[in-house]
């Protein structure tokens, strides 16, 4: 895996999480504890955390690093699984790469660097990896951003450069086709942007 500028890509970034109190964590490595509750931005560095997303039903933390995910459970107050994504790369200065978990717990995560998905299997943590074409935006270079699944399964997804503009996004067919192509006033790595745009986009 090639990181592009670790100690300046994706800042501000979430890195060090605050360890909930308990004695059994006390002889357990950083790596090891699970994350709490409570999170503070610090500076960036290796390992630096890019997303936390629970997942309250299976009792599961998610964390996205810029080297690999990692899943805790949250029961137990231990690592699960440590998983690599191949062929993946993060570059500096353009919007953060994102993880979302579907129904089923799994989680996908972006590129923002190319136009490509991972998707991590809850149960076998087997990961499927899908280049995805931009419908009638095959030339463009840019990779995805933020993420989100709508009520109705939908996924969407911001373009991490190049002017950032929301896609719908069919992972089964690695296609994407174009919902929004300029992002609204405001901070355009974030989905919030666009909330007028996903709640009357049709599914695909």
């Amino acid at each position: 895996m090639s990181i592009v500028n670790l100690r300046r890509c994706l800042a501000p970034v979430l890195a060090a999480i605050a360890i909930a109190a308990c004695s059994n964590d006390s002889n357990r490595s950083p790596e090891e504890r699970v994350p709490g509750n409570d999170f503070r931005p610090v500076s960036s560095g290796p390992g630096d955390i890019i997303r936390i997303k629970k997942d309250p039903v299976r009792e599961r933390v998610w964390v996205l690093t810029v080297e690999d995910v990692r899943v805790y459970d949250a029961a137990q107050r231990r690592l699960i699984r440590k998983i690599e994504l191949p062929n993946r790369s993060v570059a500096a200065f353009i919007c953060n790469p994102d993880l979302v978990l579907d129904t089923a717990g799994s989680a996908v995560i972006s590129s923002n660097v190319q136009a490509r998905l991972w998707r991590i299997d809850a149960e076998s943590f087997t990961v499927v990896e899908r280049e995805i074409r931009l419908q009638d935006r095959e030339l463009w270079d840019t990779g995805f951003g933020a993420l989100v699944f709508a009520a109705d399964g939908t996924l969407f997804g911001v373009t991490s450069a190049g002017g950032q503009s929301l896609w719908s996004i069919d992972f089964g067919k690695g296609s994407a086709r174009n919902v929004e192509p300029y992002a609204p006033a405001g901070s355009a790595c974030e989905l919030g942007q666009f909330s007028a745009q996903l709640e009357r986009s049709p599914r695909s």
